[in-house]
């Protein structure tokens, strides 16, 4: 049997003046990602505890392949040091295909002018015809350049 558990990895350019502000966002501010990617994500709700704190728990309603999806997500880790977030999917419909779903995004710098913003994706898929989760990775990829449009003024 094969293994089912995966790891998908991609990145983006940001602005080097954008990075706090990447990281502020997936930390304390994400029901703005809807403002600034509507696109992708419709709105975020905080269900229980404190945004920019762990376990609290986020209800997403995002579009993704044309499709109107839903989702709940548990923030489980900050790393200031490091500028990372990493969230769990709890429920939803990324569920339905996938045993587990980890979503991790890094912002780290690559030069005076660049930061890189890295999103991961953890994933176990409940069977092997279920496909890769790469238009999620790339929603994912798009929200953080939008962000750093936004946050620049280029929207």
């Amino acid at each position: 049997m094969s293994n089912l558990k995966r790891k998908l990895e991609g990145e983006v350019e940001i602005r080097e003046t954008g990075a706090d502000a990447q990281h502020d966002i997936f930390k304390n501010k994400i029901h703005h990602v809807s403002n600034v990617a509507p696109h992708f994500v419709h709105g975020v709700d905080l269900h229980e505890g404190d945004h920019g704190n762990i376990g609290s728990i986020h209800a997403w309603n995002y579009t993704l392949g044309g499709k109107p999806m839903v989702a709940k997500s548990v923030l489980e880790e900050i790393d200031e040091e490091k500028k990372l977030i990493r969230y769990r999917a709890i429920e939803g419909d990324v569920l339905n295909e996938y045993k587990t779903m980890v979503a991790t995004c890094q912002v780290k710098p690559k030069d005076k002018e660049r930061c890189i913003v890295r999103w991961s994706l953890e994933y176990e898929k409940k069977h092997p015809g279920v496909p890769e989760p790469t238009d999620l990775l790339d929603a994912w990829l798009a929200a953080s350049k939008d962000i750093d449009d936004h946050h620049h003024g280029k929207n």
